[in-house]
């Protein structure tokens, strides 16, 4: 279910507040703007070849806010990778990707070895154009989701509805 680099347990915090406990982080590595991302992996099942369930883990990245140390838990061996000065980058570009046949369509950030030869540049007020769309998702193997979706996200909550 994991790979053989260090571990350790903490505490995953869902959206709607629910906390998983023991789900393993794996590593840490700050972005560009500077916000630090931890990968871990929450074990999960999965349907097994044949037929019956067989574990798995379910990896991504997400930010300090979505965790909770647990106490006692030394998270000093975790590998951290902190941004560099030459990974800054001069500007931030995005590419479309789908949108083609029916497909739907990714936000990539430009160099990302997801997208196709098929996507498109699009700056930055496009690319959240793009994911205000229904269907249109943000690669998370890239810096897209992590720098995109917090600002698409931002003020969100404070917007009156109909009801109010």
């Amino acid at each position: 279910m994991s790979d053989a680099s260090p571990s350790a347990p903490i505490t995953l915090v869902l959206p709607d507040g629910q906390a998983i406990e023991r789900v393993r982080l794996y590593e840490r590595q700050q972005l560009d703007t500077g916000l630090w991302m931890y990968r871990i992996g929450v074990p999960l099942w999965q349907t097994a070849v044949g037929g019956g369930v067989e574990p798995a883990e379910y990896s991504t990245w997400v930010t300090a806010e979505q965790l909770r140390p647990l106490p006692g838990v030394d998270l000093g061996g975790i590998p951290a990778h902190p941004r560099t000065r030459t990974s800054v980058p001069a500007r931030w570009a995005w590419l479309l990707d789908g949108r083609a046949h029916g497909r739907p369509a990714t936000v990539h950030a430009e160099g990302c070895p997801n997208a196709t030869d098929r996507a498109h540049p699009l700056g930055t007020t496009q690319a959240l154009d793009e994911l205000a769309r229904p269907g249109t998702t943000a690669c998370t193997e890239c810096d897209a989701a992590e720098a995109l979706l917090p600002i698409l996200a931002h003020g969100r909550n404070d917007v009156p509805t109909p009801d109010d």
